[in-house]
């Protein structure tokens, strides 16, 4: 493993691959800053691949259940058809602050009526405490998850700016990459 990946501008020959750097945080701190961000944030940014080849992009809530990333989506819409499609997805969670996430993931469709029950309390109570509101434009909805695989965790907080990349294991548990 490299640990940490930082953007640099130095060139280096193909397959050169930069040391890890000592001051990469451990895995237990990296996992805390992911999850960190995760929870501050309902809002994502999904990136879908349609039938024609080229992405789409849509907002929308989600809420943490774990590792997963469930959130709602009409069964008539472009987002739902393409998912089904082709359940590789790139997410983007951030704004309005220097620190972001983005992430590889796959996503299935939530099926288990228990399951399905206990992510509609946690949205509807979480929907009290903030601005959460999962409001697909259809009576029939899908509740889907997304599992990240791959996060890139970007921080500008403390210039020059930071850049992890890491692999998903179960459980949040991290593997710099």
């Amino acid at each position: 493993m490299v640990g940490d990946f930082k953007e640099d501008s130095t060139v280096r020959p193909k397959g050169d691959i930069p040391s890890p750097d000592s001051a990469a945080p451990p895995e237990a701190e990296l996992r805390r800053r992911v999850v960190e961000i995760l929870d501050e944030h309902h809002l994502m940014s999904v990136a879908t691949n349609r039938s024609d080849g080229w992405p789409q992009v849509t907002l929308v809530n989600y809420l943490r259940e774990g590792r997963a990333l469930c959130f709602v989506v009409a069964r008539d819409s472009q987002k739902f058809a393409n998912i089904v499609r082709d359940p590789r997805v790139s997410l983007a969670i951030g704004g309005g602050s220097a620190r972001g996430l983005s992430m590889s993931a796959r996503v299935h469709e939530v099926v288990e009526p228990h399951r399905i029950e206990q992510i509609n309390k946690r949205i509807w109570t979480h929907a009290q405490e903030s601005a959460f509101t999962p409001q697909p434009l259809s009576s029939a909805v899908a509740v889907l998850q997304a599992d990240p695989e791959i996060v890139a965790l970007t921080d500008y907080a403390v210039p020059p700016g930071r850049r992890d990349l890491m692999r998903i294991v179960e459980d949040w548990r991290v593997e710099p990459i």
